[in-house]
């Protein structure tokens, strides 16, 4: 079941992003997170009161961490989805998120995944790799991905912190985790313009559904992570740039590189091969 949790938060990612990357071209990427972190404490909410459990002290620490982690990544990859394409930085933020957990499960947990599931786990750090290549990249372009490499650090913490709550915990760390999140996008959206929130009525929406994809991707990591390793969990999850990219062709008929279009049909045969193993 951990593979299917995670391939569902694959989905639920990649159009979560899919869609930010659309809206923070047109307003301010600080007030895209602001309202998207905003969805994902009323989604924590109403979450909470069908989970609830028995959080340790230790469990709401990890929850505010992971949630200073969640706010500054959200923040840098908005800002990259602002400067650059979804094509150039969904997949550098992916590869860079998957690499930390995994290294941290096997060399810091011991774990030992197959032979099967260790094939997988390689293939698809190089799939997103390979699809995240784009030609011609100018200044601006550059920065973007600048921006995704430091978004996919602090997603990695943020996964490997997220693994450290208890199971027993219910969603209250979530909310914790969502909420500090929101505090450190509102804290950088005031102090660096006049609003909070976009001005526009359909942007705001946008970011709010943005808000309920994302949360819900958090949830299904989480239930992965509990059901199977941080490893596998991490790069099944990362194929969600995929999932945007590919959406971004179909949708809005964004090209797409030979090289790229190997790397998605990579990332299926990983997901594949992680199952298998």
């Amino acid at each position: 079941m951990s593979v299917v949790y995670a391939v569902l938060a694959t989905f639920s990612i990649g159009l979560s992003d899919f869609l930010a990357s659309d809206v923070t071209k047109r307003t301010r990427s600080v007030e895209v997170t602001s309202t998207v972190l905003f969805s994902g404490v009323v989604v924590m909410v109403v979450t909470t009161l069908f989970w609830p459990g028995e959080p340790t002290a230790t469990d709401l620490v990890y929850g505010a961490l992971a949630g200073v982690a969640n706010g500054v990544a959200i923040l840098l990859l908005f800002v990259a989805y602002s400067r650059a394409s979804l094509h150039s930085t969904a997949p550098v933020a992916a590869v860079v998120m998957s690499c930390g957990p995994v290294l941290w499960d096997v060399l810091v947990l011991g774990n030992t995944p197959s032979t099967v599931a260790s094939v997988g786990l390689s293939l698809g750090i190089v799939a997103i790799a390979l699809s995240s290549y784009e030609r011609g990249q100018s200044a601006g372009g550059l920065s973007g991905v600048f921006a995704a490499v430091l978004a996919g650090i602090a997603f990695s913490v943020l996964l490997i912190l997220l693994s450290y709550i208890g199971d027993a915990a219910g969603g209250s760390p979530l909310l914790v985790q969502r909420f500090v999140a929101f505090l450190v996008a509102m804290s950088v959206s005031r102090s660096t313009g006049p609003r909070i929130f976009p001005k526009a009525r359909a942007d705001s929406i946008t970011s709010l559904w943005v808000g309920v994809f994302a949360a819900g991707a958090v949830i299904l990591f989480i239930m992965a992570i509990r059901e199977g390793s941080l490893a596998v969990a991490s790069v099944v999850s990362s194929q969600y740039a995929a999932v945007a990219v590919l959406l971004g062709v179909l949708v809005r008929g964004q090209r797409m590189w030979w090289w790229q279009g190997l790397g998605l049909g990579g990332s299926s045969i990983a997901v594949a091969l992680i199952a298998i193993g």
